[in-house]
């Protein structure tokens, strides 16, 4: 009786101590301060293993079509890259601060031995997030279709290249966001009938160089770029990936990001490992604070290498609109 007695009271003891540390507020709970080791782990197999028991029972969809890899490749780009990174991309400014890092989902990690219960317990954390680590529960703003793509996706994703990355999430996604700057960060498309390169490879990389250009992400940009590439523009030429890295690249971002861009009509050809995209546009900016029309034009050419395609010589041309003689 005297030994329950003792227990009785310690655990009163305990517990008013560890309510007189929650009250005290020297807990650093900051995201900047790492947890405890001993708080890290007991949290992490809290997690690991809540996640195990809440999907056990999801029924898991064949995940090897096509079109619902490359509709949820479109959904990872808009949604989970930024966090959760990407080929080519090896850290966001959004992630740096985030506590509990977020995992990087473009490198094989060992995980699960059932494939299909790892797929499950993806479905269960895009659907529901999980509480205080910045993940949400995306299944208040979309069906399971769409998170089922993006499960399909991860399932690719560690496997693929930068440039393939770049043709695979080149789709439309469910939502669009839009830039930050007031531009549409998704490609501009063509008017119904110009467009001789939709639905190609080549054009795809395009369209991801350009997106990348317009929302800031340089690192992509340049992943696109050969090591050679040859940039003609403003009369002057950069010879390499590295040279429009350090001149013009950082411009280029900058003008595109504040622009509104409407492609007026694309051509473009492939033959064997070689292919060309050629584009006219009509551009509104704002340059020195006054409001610009451009006509601009523009020339790719890309060649497919072990790596995929990546280009290889870009000419921008443009010119006020109303004049006759265009300005490179």
């Amino acid at each position: 009786m005297k030994t329950i007695r003792i227990l009785f009271a310690l655990a009163i003891i305990a517990a008013l101590a560890l309510l007189g540390f929650i009250y005290s507020g020297i807990y650093p709970i900051g995201a900047d301060v790492p947890h405890a080791r001993i708080t890290a782990l007991l949290l992490e197999t809290l997690r690991e293993r809540s996640i195990e028991q809440a999907s056990a029972r999801i029924a898991v969809p064949p995940l090897d079509d096509p079109a619902m890899i490359a509709r949820g490749g479109a959904e990872y780009e808009e949604m989970c890259s930024g966090c959760h990174l990407k080929p080519g991309l090896d850290d966001t400014e959004l992630r740096k601060g985030l506590y509990p890092q977020p995992p990087n989902l473009s490198l094989a990690r060992g995980g699960h031995a059932d494939p299909v219960a790892a797929a499950a317990e993806r479905f269960w954390v895009i659907k529901h997030g999980i509480k205080a680590s910045a993940m949400p529960a995306w299944g208040l703003s979309h069906d399971d279709e769409v998170i089922w793509s993006i499960v399909a996706f991860l399932g690719k994703l560690p496997n693929i290249d930068p440039a393939e990355y770049a043709a695979m999430t080149s789709g439309e996604s469910s939502h669009h966001h839009e830039h930050e700057h007031g531009a549409s960060t998704s490609a501009a498309q063509p008017d119904s009938g110009a467009d001789d390169m939709a639905g190609t490879e080549p054009a795809a990389i395009v369209e991801q160089f350009q997106k990348a250009l317009t929302s800031g992400q340089t690192d992509e940009a340049v992943a696109l770029l050969d090591p050679d590439v040859k940039i003609f523009e403003s009369g002057g030429v950069e010879r390499s990936r590295e040279q429009y890295a350090a001149h013009h690249l950082g411009a280029d971002a900058e003008f595109l990001g504040q622009a509104s861009i409407k492609l007026l009509s694309r051509s473009g050809d492939a033959v064997g490992d070689l292919a060309w995209v050629g584009s006219e546009s009509r551009i509104s900016a704002m340059d020195a604070a006054k409001p610009i029309e451009l006509a601009s034009t523009e020339t790719m050419v890309l060649r497919k290498g072990e790596s995929g395609w990546r280009i290889v010589h870009i000419h921008w041309s443009s010119q006020p609109i109303g004049q006759s003689a265009g300005n490179e």
